[in-house]
């Protein structure tokens, strides 16, 4: 990848006593040592540190870089993974991770919806996020589907049209069966299964579905180009076998913190790339997968790939920094915790302006005693949507509800004069906002 350069190499910087005795003078270098913090804080790269080197020191950004790499490599310890020489993969847990972990933590040891009880229920919420982790997901392995289509053909419950509506459709069905297997132990068989899931009627060989790789053809591209390739096929079992291992021991000896061993399955069946197509999509679904069974039932509410998907940049170079800087995992992690900070962050906004809208709705709403939050919610939603066409297979997969309860709650906003409805067909009930919303509930 053209924007990747490879780091200087230590012993290119030591040639001698007298080179290694004048790395040791970046301490007393205020100007520098606050590059430093800065790029321990967010864990910079070697292109990054020679960028934003200071115009008036006398070092060049290589020895500031190695007396960067001598702390870092101080630290660090091995992870589980080893790479296609067989050489382990490194990391260590910098201050801005140790923030994030403590931010997870304290935000999952919370509670959402139970919190909140003016909200809808919480079903309805976990649904929409897993649709919307269903659809970012296969947006970043290159579904073309548009957001608002992907996610009316999920809400509405209709078959998908092309191989990219079927990329969606099959995220979101491997979005559940991660739930109903969430305390499953990983084997081969069930990421076997998953992978299938997520592969169904979109290979050129469908034969290949649910199977490890046989060749040793696949590379991964970004923008066009080659950037990756990944290791041999005949290592492969060996490798699923000890990443299953990895995930379901927990020695105390060797102790890694759930999320940081989320973010490094995620990393590791990506960086194997095992199957022919769907690695990505894979490796994302195994982390939610892993948090899950580790009781962090609260990332149920959390679509981290819509992060990824606004800077896919990043998300490729955090795997790249990692491969060319000596197999240093950190870039990875780093990337990984501050994408899901930024996702708790947005749900925290999203849940505190949902609150208020169905604070008001329920203000507007409050002669109806009759009708209960799902209702109160669609007839807000339709006050900001007066174009909004609504089904009843739609509010059955909105909230997660029978069939029968949801034609019930759609049938009484008719009966009160809040939805109209026409037919579609000979079957299909179709029902619209009714017309001067707003001055039927003020008039009461």
């Amino acid at each position: 990848m053209s924007i990747i350069e490879p780091p200087p190499k230590l012993d290119s910087v030591f040639n001698d006593v007298a080179s290694f005795t004048k790395i040791f003078k970046i301490a007393q270098m205020p100007q520098l040592q606050s590059l430093i913090h800065k790029a321990n804080d967010q864990y910079f790269y070697w292109s990054e540190i020679r960028y934003r080197m200071p115009a008036d020191v006398e070092f060049k950004a290589e020895e500031v870089w190695a007396y960067l790499k001598l702390g870092r490599n101080a630290n660090r310890k091995a992870a589980s993974i080893k790479d296609k020489n067989n050489q382990f993969f490194t990391y260590w847990i910098p201050d801005c991770l140790h923030r994030d972990i403590s931010e997870v933590d304290k935000w999952s040891g919370g509670r959402i919806i139970t919190d909140q009880p003016s909200l809808p229920t919480k079903e309805r919420f976990i649904i929409n996020s897993l649709m919307d982790e269903a659809i970012a997901s296969s947006q970043l392995e290159g579904a073309s589907t548009e957001y608002r289509v992907a996610k009316e053909m999920l809400v509405s419950g209709r078959k998908p049209q092309d191989k990219n509506e079927q990329m969606i459709f099959n995220n979101w069905k491997a979005m559940q069966y991660i739930r109903e297997n969430a305390q499953k132990k990983f084997s081969m068989d069930k990421l076997f299964e998953l992978q299938a899931i997520l592969t169904q009627d979109t290979l050129e060989h469908p034969e290949d579905s649910g199977k490890l790789r046989k060749r040793d053809d696949v590379v991964v591209y970004y923008k066009n180009e080659v950037v990756y390739i990944p290791p041999k096929a005949d290592t492969l079992e060996e490798r699923m076998n000890n990443l299953c291992e990895f995930a379901n021991i927990d020695d105390e000896n060797n102790w890694v913190h759930p999320v940081i061993k989320g973010a490094m399955i995620h990393f590791w069946l990506a960086y194997i790339h095992p199957f022919g197509d769907g690695n990505g999509r894979t490796a994302r679904a195994l982390m939610y997968w892993y948090l899950l069974s580790q009781g962090y039932e609260l990332f149920q509410y959390l679509s981290i790939s819509k992060h990824f998907l606004r800077a896919p940049g990043q998300y490729v170079r955090s795997y790249l920094y990692t491969e060319y800087d000596e197999n240093d995992l950190t870039y990875f992690l780093v990337y990984n915790l501050s994408s899901i900070r930024l996702a708790i962050n947005e749900l925290t906004k999203y849940l505190s302006r949902k609150q208020q809208e169905v604070s008001k709705a329920n203000r507007l709403l409050a002669h109806f005693r009759g009708l209960n939050l799902r209702q109160k919610s669609l007839v807000y939603h339709s006050i900001q949507h007066p174009d909004m066409i609504y089904t009843i297979e739609a509010h059955k997969n909105t909230h997660g509800i029978a069939y029968d309860t949801a034609r019930k709650d759609l049938m009484i906003l008719a009966s009160k004069g809040f939805l109209k409805i026409e037919k579609e067909g000979k079957r299909l009930l179709l029902f619209l906002p009714a017309e001067k919303q707003i001055e039927k509930l003020h008039a009461q």
